[in-house]
């Protein structure tokens, strides 16, 4: 099922354009990321923190 997730850094800023897809798809976004921002991210989807891309 496709949501909208959002991505936050260990500050709660936003760090990255929202997503739209599934959970999975915006996880490996995330991982993708986190390795070109050499910083943790976080995976939002409503108010529920999903999963963690770790640097």
């Amino acid at each position: 099922m496709k949501n909208r997730y959002w991505f936050t850094n260990e500050d709660g800023e936003n760090v990255l354009n929202d997503f739209c897809g599934t959970e999975k798809q915006a996880v490996k976004y995330a991982e993708e990321q986190a390795e070109v921002l050499g910083e943790d991210i976080y995976v939002n989807c409503g108010e529920d923190i999903v999963d963690v891309a770790y640097a």
